[in-house]
């Protein structure tokens, strides 16, 4: 199972918290928010598209929200006295009819942040670097900022073959399906000139026990 699902949606609730917040008063607005949702995270990516971005929350009501992105580049994000940020609100409210407040909050360790690092992989394979050295590069630096362990796959036409195929680089321990593990995960893709590849990195921070065993008591407590 843990192969076969996103292991942080597996977490919610568990290890993770819900990266949209917000209350639906019935079925019609909970999917319009829902679809709302998609649209918002879409929008920023293309605002943003590959400035470091590790999460973006949502928090909202029917008539305002907020948008925390958690960033490496916090700089490049705001632009010149925060100018390239008020042009993203003011793109929202124009393409959602409602005030969105955009807040940005600093990533202190990037390399433990599995979509900062499939960004890195991909930007240095679109500029023509060995897949191999960039993936072993990537995964020394995981490992550096004490990390448990990291996997890193890369799939496609590798080295720019004919056939198409997925290679696996994989460093210390990662504990898929061991709930308490503490795992990060993203899957991107890199545009080369031979063709797409997709790029999945997970990224194991540790094991945390408070936090699982504080809902399984709660789940007791309502059985």
């Amino acid at each position: 199972m843990g192969q076969k699902v996103n292991p942080v949606g597996m977490r919610v609730g568990i290890m993770k918290s819900r990266q949209s917040e917000w209350f639906a008063k019935t079925k019609r607005q909970g999917a319009d928010f829902f679809i709302e949702d998609i649209q918002l995270r879409k929008f920023i990516e293309k605002s943003f598209p590959r400035l470091g971005i590790s999460k973006i929350v949502i928090r909202k009501t029917a008539k305002e929200g907020e948008i925390i992105l958690f960033a490496t580049k916090v700089g490049a994000l705001m632009g010149k006295n925060g100018e390239k940020m008020k042009a993203v609100e003011q793109g929202l409210k124009k393409k959602f009819g409602k005030d969105f407040k955009i807040n940005v909050k600093e990533v202190r360790t990037p390399e433990l942040s599995a979509k900062v690092m499939a960004e890195f992989i991909a930007t240095q394979i679109e500029n023509r670097m060995p897949y191999r050295k960039v993936v072993k590069n990537t995964l020394a630096k995981i490992m550096e900022k004490g990390a448990d362990g990291a996997k890193i796959q890369i799939g496609g036409r590798l080295n720019g073959t004919d056939i198409a195929r997925t290679e696996h680089f994989i460093q210390g321990r990662v504990s898929l399906q061991t709930f308490r593990s503490d795992i990060d995960y993203c899957y991107l893709q890199a545009m080369t000139k031979y063709g797409v590849l997709g790029i999945k990195v997970w990224i194991q921070k540790g094991m945390q026990y408070s936090s699982v065993k504080k809902n399984v008591n709660k789940k007791l407590d309502l059985a």
